[in-house]
């Protein structure tokens, strides 16, 4: 079982039955619920097994049945907070949001998919299978009428996706999922291991967040005792379509985990943001200015499709990044003299945060971690767990430059 990679992550799934809220759902869940009813321990949020209001003996039935694949039925708590029971076996689902598409495909549950949003299926780079499925529209504009169609036995959906499906979903009996998918690095193990449960490929999900656990606790020993004069100052540039206005990561934007991680400093890390699509804000260049940041990570996003799977060439990154260095005032950043400004793809950065964190902290300190290679890490994921022939040495834009000492 993978340990926290940092005192805030969180890594025990929201499934009703992990009553010692461990990493997983084990006979240690059943001594415990024994200890629950004799009075000897106190009930935790994941007691009541089979969320009848009350802890007995029916919830160590629950355990068992849940340890022996035997179960009826799964409760859950989603990223909304809600409980969401789902009827057992789950074998149709419907997925809208390509990081949640990633992490079905990478725990082995893909064969369950029926359907997929649109961002999915223009994406056959990542997904050769699942971009072939039915496409049932934009993550935030879906055809219900499609996927009643489809007789899903759930949905799974992302946090900010659109929260009016739910009655409609529900009242024609079709369970709906909210994951943590939008850059979660914090929760990103707990989700996957509660969508484990779900789809009933438990070990797998395990599996694969030990896996990758085991980078993110590696790279926060080595980052959590570092002064703040030896965490380089980050200003991570959002901006969906033009240059201007500027977007940086707001308080509570997941991106600023992902920095503190890697051994680095948002500088952006105080200011309020706002709601989805991402807690983030806009600022002033003159703020960026002022600032003064060591290191600067633009996220290439989606609308411009200018880095990513898709993307084989960096004609349209540099373009970008000379405009931002010839921003009014931007010559006389750090950053920018000493260029240390760089690109990211969304797909390794808020769409697959654990990717986006190894290839920070590599970036940010190059001499301890002169042992880690980012671009084999993330190769051996594709190859690994989405079983693709996909060799990023000569395809895809992630990160852009590659350090030379890389």
């Amino acid at each position: 079982m993978v340990s926290p990679a940092s005192a805030e992550m969180d890594y025990t799934p929201k499934v009703l039955g992990n009553a010692n809220m461990d990493g997983t759902i084990d006979q240690k869940d059943i001594d415990f619920l024994n200890a629950i009813i004799a009075g000897t321990e106190s009930p935790t949020a994941l007691a009541d097994a089979n969320d009848d209001g009350k802890i007995d003996d029916k919830d160590i039935d629950q355990v068992e049945n849940i340890l022996q694949d035997t179960e009826s039925e799964i409760s859950v708590i989603d990223a909304l907070n809600r409980t969401v029971k789902i009827k057992f076996p789950v074998e149709r689902v419907i997925v809208a949001f390509t990081p949640l598409a990633e992490e079905i495909v990478a725990i082995g549950a893909d064969s369950k998919v029926v359907g997929v949003s649109s961002d999915i299926v223009k994406l056959p780079e990542l997904f050769p299978e699942l971009s072939k499925c039915q496409n049932v529209g934009r993550t935030k504009e879906l055809d219900m009428e499609k996927i009643i169609s489809l007789k899903p036995d759930l949905l799974v959906i992302y946090e900010g996706g659109d929260k009016g499906i739910i009655n409609k979903l529900e009242t024609a009996g079709i369970p709906v999922l909210f994951s943590e998918g939008h850059g979660e690095l914090l929760h990103s193990i707990s989700a996957i291991r509660r969508l484990g449960y779900v789809l009933g490929v438990a070990d797998n999900a395990e599996e694969y967040t030990n896996w990758y656990g085991g980078f993110l606790d590696d790279i926060s020993r080595k980052t959590e005792d570092l002064s703040n004069e030896e965490k380089p100052s980050v200003f991570y540039y959002w901006a969906p379509t033009d240059l201007l206005p500027m977007g940086t990561s707001g308080q509570g934007c997941p991106v600023i985990s992902m920095i503190n991680i890697a051994g680095g400093r948002d500088i952006a890390a105080d200011r309020p943001g706002v709601g989805l699509p991402g807690v983030y804000v806009q600022i002033d260049p003159e703020w960026v200015i002022e600032q003064n940041p060591s290191v600067i990570l633009w996220e290439a996003l989606i609308p411009n499709n200018n880095a990513g799977y898709q993307v084989n060439n960096s004609t349209a990154v540099d373009m970008r990044l000379k405009d931002f260095a010839n921003v009014t005032g931007f010559s006389n950043i750090d950053a920018v003299k000493n260029r240390n400004v760089y690109t990211m793809s969304f797909y390794i950065l808020t769409a697959n945060p654990w990717i986006g964190t190894v290839y920070l902290s590599k970036l940010l300190h190059p001499e301890i971690f002169k042992d880690l290679d980012p671009r084999a890490v993330h190769q051996e994921y594709l190859k690994r767990f989405l079983h693709l022939d996909y060799d990023i040495n000569k395809r895809g834009l992630f990160l852009y430059p590659i350090p030379e000492d890389w």
